[in-house]
C-alpha cells in the first residue's frame, strides 16, 4: 500500500513536469500583454523575419480592449473604458487618432465633461465619454514606417530609437534657424548638445533628428519639442508624456510666422505673453509702435525695464528706433527679417520752421516750395495818368507763380495801407495781410490760400510704408499734388529732437530746418 501511494505520487509529478516542459523550452517567449508592436512605433520588422497573427484558441477567452468598447452615451459621445496603462493622451491619440494639438484641446473639454482632475489618475474600468463631433471626422493615423526613412538601431546596452528624416526645405530650414537664434538670446541656458535627446534609460533612449524635430528651451528648464508635421507616433508621444513630462510638444511650422511664435510663446512659460501690443511715446511728435508680442519673463520684468517686443514681419526696424526702445525698457526682436538691408526710398520733407517773425516765417514757407520772392516791392496802385499823378505802396513780399501776382505785407494798424491792398486784390493780386496775432498756423493758412493750395492744420499720421510697425502723429500741414515729394511736403513749427530726426531720416523723410 506505501509503495503504490509513492507510486502515484511520482505519477503525478512525472505528469506535471511534462506539461510544463514545453514551456520552458520556450523561454524566451513572452507574455502578449507586454509586447511592443513595433508599427506603432513606426519601426519595420527586421529583414528576414515576419510577423505572425496570434489567434485566441477556441478554450481562451478572447481579451476585450479598449479599442472593442464603444457603446453610445446617454449624451453626444462614445463612452470609452480604461484599461491597463492607459491615459487621455493615449486613448485620444491610439484610439481615436487625434493630433498632439487635439487630444491637448480635447482633454479640457473631457476632463470638464467627466469631473476628471487629475489626468494622470485614472482607474481601470472607469468609463469616460469622449466627444463623439470630433470621432466622426477621425483622419487616417501617420505611420512612420510610409514615408520618411526612419529605423530601428540596436546597441549591445540595449535599445535605442532614433528619428531622422531627409533634410527639410532651406527656407524652412532657414527660418529655424533664425528664430532658434533669437530664442537662445531670451532663454539661453539650453546647450545646443543637448537638444535632440529625450528619454535617456538603462536600456533604451529616444533621439530626434535636429534638422526635423528642432527643440527650443522653457523657461523651467524643459523643452519644446516641433513636431512641425504631426509625424510623430503615437506612442512615442506617449512615451515622451510619461517619461519626460518636461517635454511639450507642438505642431507649427516657422513659415506660419506669427501662430509658430504664438504657439511657441504660450508653450514657454513666460510670466505673461500680450498678443497685438502697441504702446506710444510722446505727445506731439506722437510715435506709436506696434508689436505682434510683448513678454514678460517674470513679475519683476516691468519694474526692472526688462520687457521683449517680438514681430513676425519681414521689414525690419531701424537701428534708432531698436535704440529708443532699449532706452524705455523695451528689447525688440524679429526673427523672419530679411538679412539684407536697403536703403529707404526718399517718401518725403519736412521742414522745421522755427522763427516766430511772420516775415521770416513767410521767407521760410516760400523757401520750403522754392519760390524766390521778391523784398520791398514797390507797385503802383494808380499809374501816372495826364496830370502826372501817380499812387504806389510797398509789398514786404512779391512773386509770382502759375500766373498770379502776390503781395504780402504785415498790417500796421494805418487804415490806407489796408485801403491800398484791397484796390490790388481789387486789381487781380493776390494778397495777404498779416496781422499781429498771426502765428505759424494762420500765416501759413493765409498763404496757402492765397496760392490756392490744399493744406490742413492738423496732427498728421507720418509713417513708413505699409507693413512697417510703428507710425509718427504730428502737427503741421501736409501738402499734396502736383509739385510736391510723393508722400507730400510737411511743414512744422514743432523742434525735433535728434532721435526723432534719425528715425525721420531713416524711414525716409529728409528734415529741413529753417
Amino acid at each position: 500500500m506505501f509503495l503504490s501511494e509513492r507510486f502515484s505520487k511520482a505519477a503525478i509529478f512525472f505528469l506535471f513536469l511534462c506539461s510544463i516542459i514545453p514551456a520552458l523550452t520556450v523561454g524566451a517567449a513572452v507574455d502578449s500583454r507586454f509586447e511592443l508592436d513595433q508599427k506603432s512605433l513606426g519601426v519595420a520588422a527586421p529583414s528576414g523575419e515576419k510577423t505572425k497573427a496570434v489567434k485566441p484558441s477556441k478554450k481562451q477567452p478572447v481579451k476585450v480592449t479598449a479599442k472593442s468598447i464603444s457603446v453610445a452615451s446617454a449624451g453626444n459621445g462614445i463612452v470609452h473604458v480604461v484599461a491597463p496603462g492607459d491615459n487621455l493622451f493615449k486613448i485620444l491619440m491610439r484610439d481615436y487618432k487625434f493630433s498632439n494639438d487635439e487630444a491637448e484641446k480635447a482633454i479640457k473639454v473631457i476632463c470638464r465633461e467627466n469631473s476628471i482632475s487629475d489626468i494622470r489618475r485614472l482607474k481601470v474600468g472607469q468609463k469616460i465619454v469622449i466627444p463623439s463631433s470630433r470621432r466622426t471626422s477621425v483622419k487616417s493615423g501617420r505611420n512612420l514606417q510610409s514615408g520618411s526613412p526612419h529605423k530601428e538601431v540596436r546597441k549591445a546596452s540595449g535599445m535605442a530609437l532614433r528619428l531622422n528624416s531627409a533634410d527639410t526645405e532651406i527656407p524652412e530650414r532657414e527660418a529655424f534657424t533664425q528664430v532658434s537664434k533669437t530664442w537662445d538670446r531670451i532663454i539661453p541656458h539650453l546647450a545646443s548638445g543637448q537638444k535632440a535627446d529625450m528619454i535617456k534609460a538603462a536600456n533604451y533612449s529616444l533621439t530626434f533628428d535636429p534638422q526635423r524635430y528642432p527643440v527650443f528651451a522653457d523657461m523651467a528648464g524643459g523643452s519644446i519639442l516641433v513636431d512641425k508635421n504631426d509625424s510623430i507616433p503615437p506612442l512615442v508621444k506617449n512615451l515622451i508624456i510619461e517619461k519626460n513630462p518636461a517635454v511639450r510638444i507642438i505642431s507649427e511650422s516657422p513659415l506660419n510666422g506669427k501662430r509658430f511664435l504664438s504657439t511657441l510663446l504660450d508653450s514657454a512659460g513666460f510670466y505673461s505673453v500680450e498678443k497685438d501690443f502697441s504702446i506710444e511715446f510722446g505727445s506731439d511728435p506722437k510715435l506709436t509702435f506696434y508689436a505682434d508680442f510683448k513678454i514678460e519673463k517674470s513679475p519683476e520684468s516691468l519694474i526692472n525695464q526688462d520687457m521683449i517686443l517680438m514681430n513676425s514681419g519681414p521689414i525690419s526696424t531701424p537701428a534708432v528706433l531698436h535704440e529708443f526702445l532699449k532706452k524705455e525698457g523695451f528689447t525688440l526682436y524679429e526673427p523672419f527679417i530679411s538679412r539684407e538691408t536697403s536703403s529707404p526710398a526718399v517718401r518725403g520733407k519736412i521742414f522745421q520752421i522755427t522763427p516766430r517773425n511772420q516775415i521770416e516765417i513767410i521767407d521760410s514757407l516760400l523757401t520750403s516750395m522754392a519760390i524766390a520772392p521778391l523784398r520791398d516791392k514797390i507797385i503802383d496802385v494808380f499809374a501816372a495818368d495826364d496830370n502826372g499823378i501817380s499812387l504806389s505802396v510797398k509789398a514786404e513780399r512779391y512773386f509770382e507763380r502759375g500766373g498770379q501776382r502776390h503781395v504780402i505785407t504785415r498790417f500796421d494798424g494805418d487804415p490806407i495801407v489796408y485801403t491800398l491792398f484791397r484796390i490790388l486784390a481789387a486789381k487781380g493780386y493776390k494778397t495777404v495781410i498779416l496781422e499781429g496775432r498771426d502765428d505759424f498756423r494762420k500765416v501759413t493758412e493765409k498763404l496757402l490760400s492765397s496760392m490756392s493750395i490744399t493744406g490742413k492744420y492738423d496732427k498728421h499720421k507720418i509713417g513708413p510704408g505699409p507693413g512697417d510697425s510703428y507710425f509718427f502723429k504730428m502737427s503741421g500741414f501736409r501738402l499734396e499734388g502736383t509739385g510736391f515729394p510723393a508722400a507730400g511736403l510737411f511743414l512744422t513749427d514743432l523742434e525735433l529732437d535728434n532721435d526723432v530726426g534719425r528715425l525721420f531720416h531713416e524711414s525716409g523723410y529728409s528734415i529741413i530746418s529753417e
